[in-house]
């Protein structure tokens, strides 16, 4: 997972953010277990006590992690030889004693109490709804705990689907209500012990097309790509399947979807999670590696080039393998009515943050309309199922691009008119003796 392999890098702690069906592994809850899966109000889980979903799938109480004498209250599956904490809901306010409670409060909120002090460290957050008259708190087997209001499931006051910490479950939405704001992403724990929030994120970031990223703070670290109508840009082994699918709403009122970027499966057998599907890691998914006009290939020695037409920033930087500065085109553009686009397939689409879209437009409308803005340096479809539909437009420099073998997607670059077509093989000679030249450094780095 590509957390692991930056926190290995970096040679801290590990964190765990792994999305799916598996988190972080406990041993040491004790609990009673309640006779159903609902909470009334006024009713109080106690330290020692739980209520279960309906098939016994989740339990909902209070647990420690291993290592640890802080509490929290957390969801984690039931039927299993590892208990898996799912949810947590006190992440940033732990307990250091056994003297608590939750409760269910008249107005359908749900606090943790110190029952020995009567302080809430932390409360659920409730609705705009102002009246409440019968409230109910219930277990369910997709892991959401919600709270309704006189039998009206359907449309619940609170959900913890909606405030969701590490792990994407089945049927959880992951995205931002674009009326509100509200946005639901994942964050790492801090530690293996401590479930408070960590440094990085999992969210899908709305400047321009929709894309999914990971950062760390405020650094973007991977980038998943923008929805193309099947799948992911960076995810090309993500397609269709009898095991789970994808669902991407993109209307007037929110964005979000329910993929899970690493998928566990449990096998009774063995007892134990098993690693069905994960995102390929590699050092192509280090973000920008290539910089502008560079893109990532990586079975290439190195594993950054420069799209054709265009060259090297900063050569001899390029020569010693910091590709950060890009690319720039060996003939400027000029505006001219004689520039066109090239075709580059099996591409991972570049950085969509400052992108436009269209999801109605033609392929021919927005070619167009590229052509007619100076600033627009790429277009393609922004939806790729059936025929093909929809409009998407890159203005200026072209970000973490990268080469798949297959499943890659289609986008046509802004070229002067002497470079339409042309394969510019004395270009890729001087990029063969550069990838000569840099693999030579290497050899004889590991030999001294």
């Amino acid at each position: 997972m590509v957390i692991d392999s930056l926190m290995a890098e970096r040679g801290v702690t590990k964190i765990k953010l792994i999305f799916g069906f598996i988190v972080v592994l406990y041993t040491s809850i004790t609990c009673i277990h309640a006779a159903n899966s609902t909470l009334s109000a006024n009713q109080t889980i106690r330290y020692n006590e739980t209520i279960v979903s309906t098939q016994e799938t989740f339990e909902l109480g209070f647990f420690s992690p291993d290592n640890s004498t802080n509490h929290y209250v957390g969801i984690w599956y039931k039927k299993r030889s590892y208990r898996t904490v799912v949810w947590v809901a006190n992440r940033n306010a732990s307990l250091t004693h056994t003297s608590v409670g939750l409760t269910l409060t008249l107005q359908g909120i749900l606090n943790i109490q110190d029952a020995t002090t009567g302080n809430v460290p932390w409360s659920s957050v409730n609705s705009t709804r102002t009246s409440v008259r019968n409230p109910t708190g219930q277990l369910l087997d997709t892991g959401n705990f919600i709270i309704y209001d006189e039998g009206d499931q359907e449309n619940p006051i609170w959900q913890s689907f909606d405030f969701p910490t590490d792990t994407l479950l089945s049927g959880m939405k992951f995205g931002r209500d674009l009326v509100t704001g509200f946005e639901r992403r994942l964050t790492s724990w801090k530690s293996e012990e401590d479930p408070d929030s960590g440094e990085f994120s999992y969210r899908l970031d709305t400047r321009g097309y929709p894309q999914v990223i990971i950062t760390d703070g405020p650094n973007i670290t991977f980038r998943g790509g923008p929805w193309n109508g099947l799948r992911y840009s960076g995810y090309p082994n993500f397609g269709a399947n009898p095991v789970y699918n994808f669902t991407f709403v993109i209307n007037q009122r929110e964005i979000y979807t329910n993929g899970r970027v690493k998928r566990f499966l449990w096998t009774d057998s063995k007892q134990e999670w098993n690693l069905y599907q994960a995102v390929e890691i590699d050092q192509c998914d280090q973000y920008a590696l290539c910089g502008p006009f560079g893109r990532c290939n990586i079975n290439g020695a190195p594993v950054c080039e420069c799209l054709k037409g265009f060259e090297p920033t900063a050569p001899d930087q390029w020569r010693n393998a910091d590709w950060s500065q890009g690319c720039r085109r060996t003939i400027p553009l000029d505006c001219g009515p004689a520039e066109g686009f090239n075709k580059y397939s099996n591409l991972k689409l570049p950085d969509t943050k400052a992108s436009w879209y269209n999801q109605t437009m033609t392929l021919v409308d927005c070619e167009k309309m590229c052509k007619s803005n100076c600033s627009c340096t790429a277009y393609t479809n922004s939806n790729i199922s059936g025929t093909g539909s929809g409009c998407l437009l890159w203005f200026g420099g072209l970000i973490d691009v990268r080469t798949f073998s297959e499943n890659g997607d289609t986008l046509y670059i802004r070229m002067p008119a002497s470079e339409l077509g042309k394969s510019k093989q004395y270009f890729h000679f001087y990029l063969h003796r550069k990838h000569l030249h840099i693999s030579i450094i290497y050899v004889l780095a590991q030999t001294r």
